[in-house]
């Protein structure tokens, strides 16, 4: 039976997918792949081996969630991109997240376990770096003067879960097929899971609650969609056998798969409020960029922060220009008329002079 199962498949019954769409998706060259019992004994060697607190890839792990959580902490702060980026190479979270997808295609519940415990543990390390470097520099983090990089953090959207998603997709795909494994480290780049850990960490030594909780929505984003799509790769590309599963195994991969399914619509859904605000808040900018033009045109913005919350709109402006500025009441007043909401603006103005002049011996 060994023998049997360590065989490739070359059936096409085999490879065709199943359900009302697998004649399509057959007709157009879209199979399910299955993958030999050497294969599989070596990819579950590869992960279960390492995804476990007190294996021998422990001290590894624990020694690079503090390194990288606190190389994205000061990047993060500084606002540097590279260093973030690094932190995204040395961060260990990809091996227990695709560790824990294989245990939901496959329905192994103490395997399951092991890796969560693993996360968990990857993730207390990692705020607590973050807490420490905040907590060290002193950085008071104020709302609207974070660094670029903290803000994206603090501002995440559907695009997030739909980088995440399709990033799980692949690291599923390179986990199963040795000549894409490269592409993992790519996978760690595009699914930022240390950076938002370290942000946690730094806005609680801040005392920013609002942003910790807005950085702690974008870590369950990006590990919930990077599972739930590692989970659909590595069952469409070959990891899902029946022959290897207990017998309990089947009702076990459902009730895996749709209580982790359920886990990521329900951060959608905050996701999804907070974009459509994202996107309101930008027409807004837009619109306010067009009203300065026409209050004062010879007034330039140099920064710009518009809110808009039930009725009420909050508006940021600095401007420079060569002469002092109309009267800020009547762009006010103007906004209130094309938004039809009560709006409220602070104006700092900075005055801009040339002075030219040539002498001669």
């Amino acid at each position: 039976m060994k023998d049997e199962a360590a065989s490739p498949v070359t059936d096409d019954a085999n490879v065709r997918p199943r359900g009302p769409f697998g004649p399509l998706l057959y007709r157009f060259g879209i199979t399910r792949l299955r993958i030999t019992g050497d294969q599989r004994d070596s990819i579950e060697a590869a992960l279960y081996d390492r995804a476990r607190i007190g294996g021998p890839s422990t001290r590894n792990f624990i020694v690079l969630s503090i390194l990288s959580s606190t190389i994205a902490a000061l990047g993060l702060l500084l606002d540097s991109a590279p260093a973030v980026i690094g932190a995204m190479l040395l961060g260990p979270f990809i091996v227990p997240l695709l560790a824990i997808a294989g245990a939901l295609v496959q329905g192994w519940g103490a395997r399951l376990a092991r890796a969560i415990v693993m996360t968990l543990v990857g993730i207390a390390l990692s705020v607590t770096s973050g807490l420490f470097v905040g907590w060290v520099v002193g950085a008071r983090l104020d709302p609207g003067e974070l660094p670029s990089q903290l803000a994206a953090i603090a501002q995440p959207g559907l695009l997030d879960l739909a980088i995440a998603l399709t990033a799980g997709i692949a690291a599923g795909y390179a986990t199963l097929r040795t000549e894409a494994g490269g592409a993992l480290s790519g996978v760690a780049i595009s699914v930022t899971i240390e950076p938002p850990l370290a942000a946690m960490g730094l806005f609680l030594a801040a005392g920013n609650q609002p942003a910790m909780r807005q950085a702690m929505l974008a870590m369950v984003t990006n590990f919930g969609a990077l599972v739930v799509g590692a989970t659909f790769a590595m069952a469409w590309w070959g990891f899902a056998d029946k022959t290897t599963r207990r017998a309990a195994g089947s009702n076990r991969v459902r009730l895996g798969v749709l209580v982790w399914i359920a886990a990521v619509v329900a951060v959608a859904v905050p996701l999804t409020v907070y974009s459509q605000r994202v996107v309101e808040d930008q027409r807004f900018e837009d619109q306010i960029s067009d009203a300065v033009g026409e209050w004062d045109p010879s007034t330039r913005i140099s920064a710009l922060d518009a809110q808009l919350h039930d009725g009420f709109a909050t508006v940021e402006l600095s401007l420079t220009g060569p002469r002092r500025p109309e009267p800020a009441w009547r762009l006010a007043e103007l906004l209130s008329e094309q938004r039809g909401v009560k709006v409220t603006i602070h104006i700092t103005f900075v005055l801009a002079t040339e002075d030219h002049a040539v002498a001669t011996p």
